[in-house]
């Protein structure tokens, strides 16, 4: 008989660590999860700083190879329309609390972007001001369970 409850103890010892390993994962996993607030104080900041990078790569451009061509009109575009996507993002998150949709298309000109900003080798400011977007972009993407795949040209 003792045979018998040492092995039921032995048993019951494993599916209790089991259970507990489990819950410990399902905890870790909730305290990962960004909250709704934060989701939108990271698209805000996301927002804010597309309009700053903007305004500092036209600069930028001015004194580029590009400069005075359709290519850098094309350039300016496209990182108009971002700072448009990411207003526009953001205030559907605002309204919805939903926004799956917009960080994509917004993902997909940033991922443009990321290869016209290396290719034309603009100053370090420029740079820099961008790799804070991409992690803020990532932030985002990542709190809609996005994965952000980018490559420099």
């Amino acid at each position: 008989m003792k045979k018998n409850h040492s092995a039921l103890f032995r048993c019951c010892a494993f599916v209790l660590i089991g259970l507990l390993n489990i819950s410990a994962v399902s905890s870790l996993h909730a305290q990962k999860r960004v909250s709704d607030k934060d989701v939108e104080a990271l698209m805000k900041n996301l927002k804010e700083d597309s309009k700053s990078f903007r305004e500092n790569l036209d600069s930028a451009l001015k004194k580029s190879a590009i400069r005075r061509t359709s290519q850098e009109k094309d350039v300016k575009g496209l990182v108009a329309s971002f700072e448009k996507q990411t207003d526009s993002m953001f205030s559907e998150f605002r309204k919805t609390k939903r926004s799956d949709v917009a960080v994509e298309t917004t993902i997909g000109s940033a991922q443009e972007i990321e290869r016209l900003i290396y290719s034309l080798q603009l100053d370090a400011k420029t740079l820099s001001e961008w790799e804070k977007i991409r992690a803020e972009l990532d932030r985002v993407s990542s709190a809609f369970g996005i994965n952000v795949p980018y490559s420099r040209m």
